[in-house]
């Protein structure tokens, strides 16, 4: 099985539980960044349900049962029951979260909540980080829930620590640079593509680093 995966950091903290004006229009950018590039370049559907997705999100009580850690394999199989190709993935942190509701607004979709996701060594590491959350997700991944791509919202540090586990040191301070430069310090988010494959128990990533401009 293979899945594409698009990692996208946090916009800025503004107000307690909001995002600064700049992280919130960098979030509206992201939205509207990905679903143009689901749609255009990867030919993803996402027109034809959305309107239906839409009124169960707001619609159906089912949605609003998966709060705990333990149901996250059910949200995940809800979500995939709605919409297959895709599944959106999110840490639990404010920043996180209001960056992923306003693409999960524009495309229609869940938010399936993982708190390792966007946490990393320094940051409450006992409950685990984002290696941690992508190593069980991968064990959940089968030729029933496989869903071709997957959106994951995590933070600029997380991010920064997973990809030193998979590409060679010399390769770590140009991407962090790179990351640094096109999330403009951390203010705006930014994407990491990396593809993902799973064979006869053998996983690999395929890394795509982000472009300075």
């Amino acid at each position: 099985m293979k899945s594409l995966f698009l990692f996208f950091t946090q916009g800025e903290a503004g107000a307690p539980q909001y995002l600064s004006r700049t992280g919130e229009q960098g979030a509206e950018a992201l939205s509207e960044t990905i679903f143009t590039f689901l749609k255009d370049s990867l030919h993803l559907d996402l027109l034809s349900t959305l309107e239906a997705r839409a009124k169960s999100l707001n619609e159906d009580i089912l949605w609003k049962s998966f709060k705990e850690p333990a149901s996250l394999p059910q949200a995940i199989q809800a979500s995939i029951r709605l919409f297959p190709q895709l599944l959106l993935l999110a840490g639990n942190e404010m920043r996180s979260l209001k960056t992923t509701e306003i693409l999960a607004n524009r495309i229609a979709l869940p938010v399936c909540v993982d708190e390792r996701l966007d946490r990393h060594a320094s940051s409450k590491p006992e409950i685990g980080t984002l290696k941690d959350a992508l190593n069980d997700l991968s064990k959940l991944l089968s030729n029933e829930i496989n869903p071709s791509i997957i959106l994951v919202g995590t933070s600029f540090n997380s991010l920064s620590e997973w990809i030193r586990t998979h590409i060679p040191a010399n390769k770590c301070v140009e991407f962090e640079k790179i990351l640094s430069i096109s999330s403009e310090n951390d203010v705006i988010p930014s994407v990491l593509i990396a593809g993902f494959e799973k064979e006869d128990g053998q996983e690999k990533w395929f890394f795509d680093l982000p472009d300075k401009s």
